[in-house]
């Protein structure tokens, strides 16, 4: 069994009993209490649990506190579809601005060859993820978190501040039809506003779970968007609202051109 995996499952069950134990763990996935005790130190790193004397604690996380390898594979699906979407409008060559969202590193896989295009980003997974490949990736800096994968801080904001792009890739919490997009993090969103102050068009990426949503930052509204990619067709209300805030909507089987 892949770490990965495993990793997984060891997380169901501290979920499930509050509390695992390295020796029955090494006996029923067939590894050393070393393997678990580093997967378990994964799992502490992530903001998962809390490890004690012989194995771990599960850590009562508040509502809508979701961690980067939890939401990494929620919706993965509908993530590879948006970045497959997003990937056939953009530019042959230019500066992209990216968040750190598991939803926009999913269009990277389909323009990592593509050598014109340059990245800035807050994301600690996009520079790890595709150091090797041909596209350019600049990163940020700033304080690590975590929790999120990301960098973040006055050094993460004041490199925005010194680039300008051609267009910026970002995700959200959630979206409601009236009051327009958020997010659940203060830094997260503060950056995502820099952002998107600093780029000449803007591309939100959202699947159908975010709508009629809100959550604890009012971060954009919808005439700060020019283009919105989702995984299926929203409903006519929404299509609507988003014509009378010129914003595209891309969505499987919809003609863009």
């Amino acid at each position: 069994m892949a770490q990965k995996d495993r990793v997984f499952e060891i997380l169901d069950l501290v979920r499930a009993k509050q509390k695992v134990n390295v020796s029955e763990l090494s006996k029923k996935f067939g590894v050393t209490g070393e393997t678990i005790r580093r997967d378990l130190e994964r799992l502490e790193r992530e903001g998962y649990v809390a490890r004690t004397y012989g194995g771990a604690v599960l850590i009562q996380q508040p509502p809508g506190h979701v961690n980067y390898t939890e939401r990494a594979v929620l919706n993965v699906e509908a993530k590879m579809r948006m970045g497959e979407l997003t990937a056939s409008i953009l530019p042959s060559s230019g500066a992209i601005g990216c968040d750190a969202s598991t939803t926009v590193l999913s269009v990277i896989p389909f323009i990592k060859d593509n050598a014109g295009i340059t990245l800035l980003t807050n994301s600690i997974r996009i520079p790890n993820d595709f150091m090797y490949d041909k596209i350019r990736i600049i990163s940020t800096g700033g304080n690590l978190r975590s929790r999120t994968q990301s960098l973040q801080g006055e050094v993460t904001t004041k490199a925005m501040e010194g680039y300008f792009l051609d267009l910026c890739m970002l995700s959200c919490r959630s979206l409601d039809l009236e009051n327009g997009i958020y997010e659940g993090d203060e830094e997260e969103a503060y950056f995502k506003n820099v952002m998107v102050a600093h780029s000449r068009r803007v591309i939100l990426l959202a699947d159908h779970t975010k709508f009629n949503k809100t959550s604890l930052i009012r971060t954009l509204s919808y005439d700060k968007v020019d283009v919105l990619v989702t995984d299926r067709k929203p409903d006519d209300e929404w299509i609507l609202r988003m014509k009378q805030q010129n914003v595209r909507v891309l969505y499987p089987g919809v003609d863009f051109t």
